[in-house]
């Protein structure tokens, strides 16, 4: 994968800098709610005053939350993460028990433990990294439900006497709630996470979603509209339902015909299907297309691409490709 593109798709995974913060003069209550698009509900905070950093997937899958508040010099980070079992409140106690030993050397001040609203809950004082002379508050907690885990992690720079009523508030406002119906994006950041791993297979249900979203209600941007059909065309493709990628690519010919991409993946997926005609006709359109637009990115030469290879010793098919492969005059 091109490293652009994987920039790209990292970017719409969520980790990008999001600007969403409020005034401090008219702070109405703001709520976030964290979910996997597979679950109906949600852990929900109340963020007031916060601004949000990162709300996406992780490639490892797990759902990750970032924020921070200025005025308070606070952080928050919620990640969500599935397992094979039931999530238990052992599980918890465990998850937090590992956090104090690896966290023990670092620590000015004993750990606390408690509970709250059964959710048990670690905090200790201890040194700002890379900062002298200045404390930061920690506070861990870990809730489960089904066979998600939620860990909350709250801190405070330059902590004093009295601060820890802050991070409590913040945790006191959790609660489990109806999440709103994931949209294609959602879908489409719960695909782009195996899919970056390699598990296309376990990529293309996302991916179908948030297409069949996006035909009925449009509203992704551009690039990830592309990204979409590329990565669902491209996951057909690796998986062998050859099939199914000529119907996404051929779709993204129809709704984005100067796309070189689409062209020459549709070429590719012609040559698996053994038609040299169709595959030739699409490498034609890819650099075509790719010869009149503005685009970052080199086609592959499809003479040294694995998907063409049987075609190689054919002359019409060579000649084609050599051509292509000259400067454009």
């Amino acid at each position: 994968m091109p490293s652009s593109t994987r920039s790209v798709l990292l970017g719409a995974l969520g980790f990008t800098v999001l600007s969403v913060s409020m005034a401090p003069a008219e702070q109405a209550r703001h709520v976030a709610t964290i979910a996997f698009v597979e679950k109906p509900w949600g852990v929900a905070l109340d963020i007031t005053g916060y601004s949000i950093h990162i709300n996406g997937v992780k490639p490892d899958g797990r759902r990750y939350f970032f924020a921070t508040n200025a005025a308070t010099s606070m952080n928050l980070s919620v990640t969500l993460e599935m397992v094979t079992g039931q999530a238990t409140g052992q599980g918890c106690l465990a998850h937090l028990e590992h956090i104090a030993q690896t966290s023990a050397a670092n620590i000015g001040q004993g750990i606390t433990r408690y509970e709250v609203r059964h959710m048990p809950v670690i905090e200790y004082l201890g040194p700002a990294v890379r900062v002298e002379n200045v404390d930061q508050f920690h506070l861990f907690a870990c809730a489960g439900k089904e066979n998600v885990y939620a860990d909350i992690h709250i801190s405070k720079k330059g902590f004093k006497t009295g601060d820890e009523s802050l991070l409590r508030d913040v945790l006191a406002s959790l609660d489990i709630v109806a999440a709103a119906a994931a949209s294609s994006l959602d879908h489409f950041r719960a695909g782009s996470a195996p899919y970056l791993q390699g598990n296309y297979a376990q990529a293309i249900p996302y991916y179908e979603q948030a297409l069949a979203l996006e035909q009925s209600n449009p509203t992704l941007d551009k690039s990830i509209w592309r990204l979409l059909i590329q990565n669902l065309g491209m996951a057909y493709r690796v998986t062998g339902d050859l099939q199914q990628a000529r119907t996404i690519f051929e779709y993204g010919v129809a709704q984005d015909p100067a796309n070189p991409l689409f062209h020459y993946n549709l070429a590719r997926t012609y040559a698996g299907m053994n038609d040299r005609d169709k595959a030739m006709q699409s490498l034609h359109a890819a650099f075509h297309n790719h010869r009149h637009r503005n685009v970052g990115e080199s086609l592959p030469d499809p003479r040294q691409d694995v998907s063409f290879r049987r075609f190689m010793l054919d002359p019409g098919f060579r000649t084609l490709a050599e051509s292509l492969m000259q400067p454009a005059i």
